[in-house]
């Protein structure tokens, strides 16, 4: 029996409670390029999407044995939070979210939305997104759970944190309280691999490594695409307008926090994109000591091996310098598959700092077009 049809209003949203459904597209109704299906199991919703918006379906959803589900119709949802003044405006700030989601769904910053998933509208996500009031009434509640569980003291910093829009913390559906970090990254990359790297940064005199992607925590109201702006507008003016982004894909990680005491979410959004062929960055360049000097000094059997395998390749990367402040900066550098390799390597740290104390910042009290 068919649940839905391509090209029907939505009414309801369902949720499956047993057997298993078969969500099916079809090119001729939805932005795919074949035939696709997929099983629907105990636990998923389907058409979440018509409580927050005015959903046209965009596949089929049929049972191909016993089903039971779980209805529930769009006006009568909305009737049901009139009774609740704080559950009304929650969910008000909830359905902008999702809505702004369903409406910005659009390759490469995300997959087009279907009836089963209307990309990044986890719970988690558009918390992240809420404003400051929504995640402070949501916060408290999580606390005050955490609280019944930990000493006041324990949870002491994490609260203030909370109660300061420092800290996001929710209380999941299962009933788990967690921390939620939402930081949106660039993968930037050339024709021959090499991929645009935050290599270190200084603060005064001192200079240390931090290879990773550059990247920005998402602010609330903020989009991943507009966190991404935010990024060119920024920190990385030198990649504006030298970039094509390509897709956005979607990394969560989660590990317990011992500052906090609490479960952590860590969820990275990598936008990948393609540095436009003949393009030159303007930004300001450092000069590099040659890395004979670096290796002549303690830099142990990783920079033995960083000599061995690259050290005239090493020689000749271009470094250049970002500041983030009065006397502070970063560092970035494009970095060939070996280097990635090597330098994100545990064992890569200690020679990347050794080529990093070689490193000659520019003149930077002028204007800086990074």
């Amino acid at each position: 029996d068919d649940l839905f049809a391509p090209g029907s209003t939505a009414t309801c949203a369902y949720v499956v409670v047993s057997g298993e459904m078969v969500y099916s597209q079809y090119p001729s109704t939805s932005p795919v390029d074949e035939d696709t299906a997929e099983f629907v199991k105990p636990g998923r919703w389907l058409c979440e999407a018509c409580l927050w918006s005015e959903w046209t379906h965009v596949g089929k959803a049929e049972a191909e044995e016993a089903c039971q589900l779980l209805s529930i119709r769009s006006t009568d949802f909305a009737q049901c939070l009139n009774q609740n003044l704080v559950l009304k405006a929650l969910a008000a700030e909830y359905c902008r979210q999702f809505h702004k989601r369903v409406t910005s769904a659009v390759p490469p910053h995300a997959q087009w939305p279907t009836d089963l998933e209307v990309p990044f509208t986890d719970y988690c996500d558009l918390v992240v997104s809420m404003s400051k009031a929504a995640q402070l009434s949501i916060g408290r509640e999580a606390m005050a759970e955490l609280a019944a569980h930990r000493s006041a003291r324990a949870i002491e910093k994490l609260v203030a944190e909370v109660e300061t829009s420092k800290s996001i913390v929710v209380t999941t559906g299962t009933g788990t309280v967690l921390r939620v970090v939402s930081l949106v990254v660039l993968r930037a990359e050339q024709s021959n691999g090499s991929v645009f790297m935050q290599v270190g940064k200084y603060e005064n005199d001192e200079v240390k490594s931090a290879f990773q992607l550059p990247g920005l925590k998402q602010e609330a109201d903020e989009l991943v695409a507009e966190t991404l702006d935010r990024m060119f507008e920024t920190k990385l003016m030198m990649l504006q307008g030298k970039v094509e982004v390509c897709g956005t894909a979607r990394e969560n990680t989660e590990k317990e926090s011992k500052e906090y005491g609490v479960q952590t979410r860590y969820m990275r959004s990598i936008c990948s994109a393609r540095f436009i062929d003949g393009a030159r960055l303007e930004a300001r360049a450092c000069s590099v000591h040659s890395m004979e000097d670096v290796l002549s000094d303690d830099s142990g059997q990783e920079g033995l091996a960083v000599r061995n395998s690259f050290s005239d390749k090493l020689n000749s990367v271009q470094v250049y310098a970002v500041a983030a402040g009065t006397g502070k900066g970063n560092f970035y550098a494009w970095m060939t598959p070996e280097m990635l390799r090597v330098f994100g390597s545990s064992r890569g740290d200690r020679a990347l700092n050794a080529w990093l104390s070689k490193v000659q910042l520019p003149d930077l009290t002028e204007n800086d077009p990074g």
